[in-house]
């Protein structure tokens, strides 16, 4: 496992229950590994705050009202804005600590694409974890959506592995995800989704993503 990971979340993470918990699982699959872990969030919210182990450290971006307030669930100009403002967090942190990954959730993949350019010797390796894909056929349409497609569809090109919760979401993306690389792990919440991961699961497939990220290419 990398002994650091920069987690990438989205640009509506604050607003979106079932992906903080997703956050949640992941930074404790990877703290259990060994790693150590940032999250980088527009910004915090009660929910983030109380789930996240004290050993996460979490990091936000300046809050321009009303620009950071609520923006749509659909790509949009204040998506766009905060998506560049969690860039040049993302730099900056990126110029003062030592990570070893990215790991990128939703838009936050996008994100954690551009971020990973700036790596000071090559590419950072980062991971695409997709639950709502831009992608999906005739979900949106116009300019604004179709630049948010291209960009995701680039991010998923460039990522050194790719996570989805099931089939269905995999089925959204028809031909634009390169299916050699992703791996399928359900929510490890019974309560939740009858068909969940055990928490012991989900860590386990979170390593299994994270060493074949790393393996050396022809390895």
């Amino acid at each position: 496992m990398p002994p650091s990971v920069l987690i990438v979340a989205s640009t509506r993470a604050y607003a979106d229950s079932q992906e903080i918990l997703r956050i949640q699982d992941t930074a404790a699959a990877l703290l259990e590994s060994g790693s150590a872990v940032d999250v980088l969030v527009p910004r915090t919210s009660s929910l983030l705050s109380s789930v996240l182990n004290q050993a996460v450290r979490v990091f936000t971006v300046p809050r321009l009202v009303p620009f950071m307030d609520n923006p749509p669930r659909r790509p949009s100009i204040r998506r766009f804005l905060v998506g560049a403002l969690m860039f040049f967090r993302g730099v900056a942190l990126l110029s003062r600590r030592n990570y070893a990954a990215l790991h990128g959730v939703n838009d936050g993949a996008i994100v954690a694409r551009a971020i990973s350019g700036f790596a000071t010797i090559g590419r950072l390796p980062f991971i695409a974890e997709m639950h709502r894909p831009f992608s999906r056929p005739g979900f949106l349409k116009g300019p604004r959506a179709a630049l948010a497609r291209l960009f995701e569809r680039r991010a998923l090109r460039r990522a050194a592995a790719i996570i989805l919760p099931d089939e269905q979401t995999l089925s959204l993306f028809g031909r634009h995800i390169p299916r050699a690389r992703v791996t399928l792990i359900p929510d490890p919440h019974v309560e939740l989704v009858p068909t969940a991961f055990t928490f012991g699961e989900f860590a386990a497939a979170i390593r299994h993503v994270y060493e074949y990220a790393f393996c050396p290419k022809g390895g």
